[in-house]
């Protein structure tokens, strides 16, 4: 084979796969092992990026190669990766998804990957291996061309090397409240994986999930409320007036008629939303509601003041329009 011969299909080979290769596709093209090595050697045009997989470019990788990379390596030796064989999970998943507390795909340290259960790879470089303790979980090819986990199992998959309890917490409000999942889909995903339970960071997610709590600062204020020894709230429940719809609060006391309501635009995702959380509060004001009205910092700073404001109705309740106001649970 000439090097004409050759080149062609590599330069194809490499755009198609943004330059990142196995050694075994090298050398079904023919690719004689000493022009590999020597076009590895050191200052040469190619670079070692992994155990078997191969950069035809020398220089930073980008996001995507990193990602390419990773599923390349995790892949089964000498032969192609099939579609959903090998799936990015993790963190990859999360910050492509735009979560803010995953950060940018860019700035990712580590590339988390799932296999299947019987596979053996180890972790190398920036991988991270997670194997399918069942059956591989069906994915989806991205628009990128690689294979990807939905949100909730890229969480659960990412929940027992976690070990930031409100980074993870963050996370999992973040995809419910961005519509990436329903929360019973990320609960049933944590609850699957064995001994989900016995991680404390996990256990106190599944545990807000079921409650009904949306956020962090949701999950902040039901444990400042469960430690006061104030009766538990229903929190995000759809309530209504005489039948029809008046609005969802972060929290409220059914016994008593009265609502919580947390506002910050740092927890909404636009100005908009934040619009809509201050007429929502409005909406329970003039309908008769006492509202607690407070923020995230003055819940962190001053949670004393909070707590004694909603001790006080709670002692004197029920108050306005009690029977006239029905609720359903949060979904």
């Amino acid at each position: 084979m000439t090097r004409a011969d050759l080149l062609d299909p590599l330069l194809l080979l490499g755009a198609d796969q943004q330059h990142i290769v196995t050694r075994a596709q090298l050398r079904r093209l023919g690719v004689p092992s000493g022009t590999i090595a020597h076009r590895l050697r050191p200052g040469g045009p190619w670079q070692q990026v992994l155990p078997r997989v191969v950069c035809l470019q020398s220089g930073r990788l980008t996001s995507h190669q990193r990602l390419r990379a990773a599923l390349a390596y995790a892949g089964p030796k000498g032969r192609a990766v099939q579609g959903g064989e090998v799936l990015l999970t993790g963190v990859a998943v999360l910050a492509d998804a735009g979560l803010p507390s995953a950060g940018h795909p860019a700035d990712l340290a580590e590339v988390d990957v799932l296999i299947p259960g019987q596979r053996r790879v180890a972790d190398r470089g920036f991988v991270r291996v997670h194997r399918a303790a069942g059956a591989m979980p069906g994915g989806f090819e991205r628009d990128d061309g690689l294979w990807s986990t939905t949100v909730p199992r890229a969480l659960a998959d990412l929940a027992p090397c976690e070990t930031g309890r409100r980074r993870f917490r963050a996370l999992c409000a973040e995809a419910v409240q961005r519509r990436h999942c329903a929360f019973g889909e990320l609960l049933d995903q944590l609850l699957a994986r064995p001994g989900a339970l016995e991680l404390p960071h996990v256990a106190q997610v599944v545990e807000d999930l079921a409650a009904g709590v949306r956020s962090v600062v949701e999950g902040e204020a039901r444990e400042l409320v469960h430690g006061a020894g104030l009766p538990d709230p229903l929190w995000n429940p759809v309530l209504f007036l005489d039948g029809r719809f008046l609005a969802v609060p972060d929290a409220y006391w059914p016994h008593a008629c009265v609502a919580l309501e947390i506002d910050s635009r740092a927890w909404h995702l636009s100005p908009a939303d934040h619009e809509r959380s201050l007429a929502r509060a409005n909406r329970l004001t003039a309908a008769g509601l006492p509202v607690v009205r407070t923020t995230p910092v003055r819940l962190r700073r001053d949670p004393a003041s909070v707590l004694q404001e909603l001790a006080a109705l709670l002692a004197t309740g029920p108050h306005g329009p009690h029977a006239r106001i029905s609720w359903r649970r949060a979904r």
